[in-house]
């Protein structure tokens, strides 16, 4: 038989494989969807009018929000922004995954548990585009994604980088994708972008440990809390440019979910401990709730009461995938598509500090939360802080809560990089 006859029939043959194997791939079900991930930075759970707020400063999550289901009971596993992101990306608290101050990296080790990393080898297209310094990947260690686009500045505007994440959803032509958009606008500084350029670097008397007589006048508070408000108005604005753009792009079959990195404190402890607008020294309800939306194919629209944690979003993008997650119930996570009002204890951890920090700060070592009362432990594993309200807690709140002090911290301390560091005192943590 001549060579090219040989050929012809092998190629016929592979084909006519191709097309069984095609068949059986179609057999299976639909295809995975595409999945867009939103974080809003700092933005607190009461400033959303899904869950209460009546100033309609976040009309576009709250209309995605009536589409699927809101959990009401949502928590950080830690109120700072690096490491809280990273537990999304890995399903690890902080304790777990080494991250845990701003500006650690995601040790390597742990890079073929990355998100992008298993949806990027299951065939997805991966990109994130973040609008602060602190989440560039060389700062935060992701590395599994295709794309990774970070301001080379310290901040930009969320709308830029809405901007820039269409553009390369409109060359980007394989499908599936993940789609990762991080909003900084509710963040310190507070404000517009026009605002927040002007305000750098930050006022340590006015964010964090205040200058308490800067704040005796309440119009002050109320002027600094509007901006704040500002910053939340704008982040939602560019989410709604975002959803549009991106069904637009992919159909009605992405899937979607919304989330904050944490909260934020602003006038409430001014009084009691000379300390507002910030965030991941204590773990106050108004630092550790966040909003939690999810929305996609089979998803009922309705609101779960069961507490989650921002783990969870790991488990469940996973699950959307179509990859699924065999460690989830052995490490203790949910699958957030799914209504679950049962009772649940999730962990918060407190940020690792290198350098003192007032007493009042020890008694918010950790935490744990069932959706209905948040405990506080101190660093000695007694309850403490104000949350805790003297009452005696459940054994399995405090366990959890008594869980990540065991995590040593005698390690040698990672050195973070100079240019890091001061991009972190530009934005106010300083230790």
């Amino acid at each position: 038989m001549p060579s090219a006859t040989r050929s012809r029939r092998r190629r016929l043959l592979l084909a006519s494989w191709g097309f069984a194997l095609c068949g059986l791939a179609c057999d299976s079900g639909p295809p995975p969807p595409s999945i867009l991930l939103v974080t809003i930075d700092t933005l607190r759970r009461d400033h959303v009018g899904v869950y209460g707020d009546e100033r309609a400063l976040t009309p576009n999550l709250d209309a995605l929000a009536a589409e699927g289901l809101v959990h009401e009971h949502a928590y950080t596993t830690m109120p700072t922004t690096g490491p809280a992101h990273l537990s999304a990306m890995t399903g690890y608290y902080p304790s777990q995954h080494g991250a845990r101050r701003n500006g650690e990296p995601l040790p390597q080790r742990f890079r073929e548990r990355e998100l992008a990393f298993q949806l990027g080898r299951n065939g997805y297209a991966t990109a994130a585009f973040v609008t602060a310094g602190l989440l560039a990947n060389h700062v935060v260690g992701l590395r599994g994604f295709e794309v990774y686009d970070a301001p080379k500045r310290i901040l930009r505007p969320g709308d830029d980088a809405v901007s820039d994440a269409l553009a390369w959803l409109a060359v980007e032509k394989r499908r599936p994708i993940l789609l990762w958009v991080h909003l900084y606008d509710p963040h310190a500084p507070y404000g517009t972008a026009d605002e927040k350029g002007r305000s750098f670097p930050i006022d340590e008397s006015k964010y964090g440990f205040v200058d308490t007589d800067f704040y005796a006048d309440p119009a002050r508070r109320r002027e600094i809390e509007t901006r704040y408000a500002r910053g939340v108005r704008s982040s939602d604005l560019a989410l709604g440019r975002l959803l549009e753009g991106a069904r637009a792009a992919l159909g009605p079959s992405l899937f979607v979910v919304v989330t904050s990195d944490h909260g934020e404190t602003l006038s409430e402890r001014i009084d009691e401990r000379g300390f507002g607008y910030d965030h991941g020294k204590y773990l106050d309800r108004e630092e550790v709730e966040i909003p939690l939306v999810v929305v996609g194919p089979g998803i009922a629209a309705g609101r779960s009461l069961g507490a989650v944690s921002l783990r969870d979003v790991y488990t469940t993008l996973l699950a959307a995938s179509g990859i699924g997650d065999p460690r989830a119930a052995d490490e203790g996570r949910r699958d957030l598509r799914r209504r679950d009002d049962s009772r649940r204890v999730v962990r918060i951890e407190r940020r690792l500090f290198r350098s003192r920090v007032p007493d009042s700060v020890r008694d918010h070592a950790a935490a744990a939360s069932d959706g209905e009362r948040l405990v506080i432990v101190a660093e000695d594993g007694t309850e403490g802080g104000s949350a805790s309200n003297g009452a005696t807690a459940p054994a399995d709140l405090l366990a959890e809560a008594r869980a990540p002090l065991a995590a040593s911290d005698d390690a040698a301390p990672f050195e973070i990089p100079r240019e890091t560091r001061d991009s972190l005192r530009d934005l106010g943590y300083v230790e």
